[in-house]
C-alpha cells in the first residue's frame, strides 16, 4: 500500500515538473497584455473630463466634455465649438458634418483627414473621431479647421479660442479682379472676358425663383429643385456665365468691396449672426441687393424671398462685393 502511494506521488511530481518546464508553472499567472494591446485598450477608453470653453477670454460654455487619449491629445466637440461661434451643426450622413448658418462654413468627415473651410481644403493633423455619437477634433485639428488659435489650458481645464473675424478674409479689404479671384479661386470665374452684366436683368432672373424651397447644403438646383443662400446666388450668376465659388465664405473673397451707401442691384451682401462675444464676425449668409433697399435671398421658409434691408439685417451686415461692373 505504501509502495503504491509513493508511486502515485512520484507520478504527480513528474507531471508538475513537466508542466512547469513546458507551460511556465503548475499554477500559471494570468497573461499580461503586451504594450500594443494596452495602447489599443487605452485608445478605446480615453479619459473624459469637463472643461470651460472661452472665446476672447469670455466663458461661453462651462461644462464641455473633453477627452484625452493615451498620447496626451485633447479632443474637443465640434458641436459645442460651433455653438460657441454662433453656428449650427448639421449631420449630413455618412459621418459627414457641416457647421454654418444658412450654408456650410466648415465641413468635416470623421473618416477623412481633409476638411473644408468654405470651398478651401484644410488638412487636419489628426483624423476626427466620434465619442458618444458626437464628432470630436483635437485642439490642433480644430485650430486648422476654423483658421484661428485654439489652445488647451491643462491646469484650468479651459479650451481657449481666438475670435474669427471674416472682415479680414482675403479680398474683403479691397478689389480682387476676375483674373485674381483670391487664394484657391483663380480660374474659377469661368467667363473671364465678362466685364458687365445687365444688373436689372440679373435681378429679374433671380425673381423667377421666388418661393423655391430652402435646404441647407443642398445639391445643384437641377437635381434638387432647392437652394441654400450661396447656391442660389451661384445659380443666378451662372446663368450669366459667371461661376462663383459654392459657399458664402468663399464668395466673400471675390469681387470688389463696396460700401453700404454705394450698393447696386446684383451686389452680393454678406451677413453674420451676432453671437455671445463682441468680435464674432463669421460670414454665415449671403444675399443679393435687389435695389430700392431690398435683398433677394433664401434662408428658410418660404424659400427664396425679398426682404427689406432694415435694422434687423443692418445689424448683421458685414460687407458687400461687386462681381461685375
Amino acid at each position: 500500500m505504501r509502495m503504491e502511494q509513493k508511486i502515485k506521488r512520484r507520478a504527480a511530481l513528474a507531471l508538475c515538473v513537466t508542466v512547469f518546464v513546458v507551460g511556465g508553472g503548475c499554477a500559471q499567472k494570468p497573461s499580461v497584455p503586451n504594450e500594443r494591446q494596452q495602447s489599443v485598450r487605452t485608445e478605446q477608453q480615453p479619459s473624459a473630463s469637463s472643461a470651460r470653453m472661452l472665446i476672447a477670454d469670455k466663458t461661453v460654455s462651462s461644462n464641455v466634455k473633453v477627452y484625452k487619449d493615451a498620447g496626451g491629445m485633447v479632443w474637443i466637440p465640434l458641436e459645442e465649438t460651433a455653438e460657441a461661434m454662433g453656428l449650427h451643426i448639421h449631420n449630413q450622413g455618412n459621418k459627414s458634418f457641416a457647421i454654418g448658418n444658412t450654408d456650410p462654413a466648415y465641413t468635416v468627415n470623421v473618416n477623412q483627414a481633409q476638411a473644408l473651410a468654405g470651398d478651401k481644403t484644410v488638412n487636419l493633423p489628426q483624423l476626427p473621431r466620434v465619442y458618444q455619437d458626437k464628432p470630436y477634433l483635437t485642439v490642433q485639428s480644430m485650430s486648422a479647421l476654423i483658421g484661428t488659435r485654439v489652445n488647451w489650458n491643462e491646469p484650468q481645464s479651459q479650451i481657449m479660442i481666438s475670435p474669427v473675424d471674416d472682415r479680414s478674409l482675403p479680398g474683403t479689404n479691397g478689389a480682387i479682379g476676375l483674373h485674381h479671384a483670391g487664394e484657391g479661386f483663380a480660374g474659377q470665374l469661368r467667363s473671364l472676358s465678362v466685364t458687365s452684366v445687365d444688373k436689372d436683368e440679373l435681378i429679374r432672373y433671380a425673381k423667377t425663383f421666388l418661393g423655391v424651397p430652402y435646404d441647407f447644403g443642398t445639391g445643384s438646383y437641377e437635381d434638387t429643385k432647392k437652394f441654400d443662400c450661396s447656391s442660389f446666388v451661384r445659380h443666378v450668376y451662372d446663368h450669366f456665365g459667371i461661376d462663383l465659388p459654392r459657399t458664402s465664405r468663399s464668395q466673400a473673397q471675390v469681387g470688389q468691396t463696396v460700401d453700404e451707401d454705394d450698393l447696386e442691384p446684383g451686389d452680393l451682401m454678406f451677413f453674420y449672426t451676432p453671437g455671445r462675444y463682441e468680435s464674432n464676425r463669421i460670414v454665415g449668409h449671403v444675399g443679393m441687393y435687389a435695389g430700392d433697399g431690398q435683398i433677394i435671398q433664401t434662408y428658410g421658409r418660404p424659400g427664396v424671398t425679398i426682404s427689406e434691408f432694415d435694422d434687423y439685417w443692418r445689424k448683421r451686415f458685414l460687407h458687400a462685393k461687386r462681381i461685375v461692373d
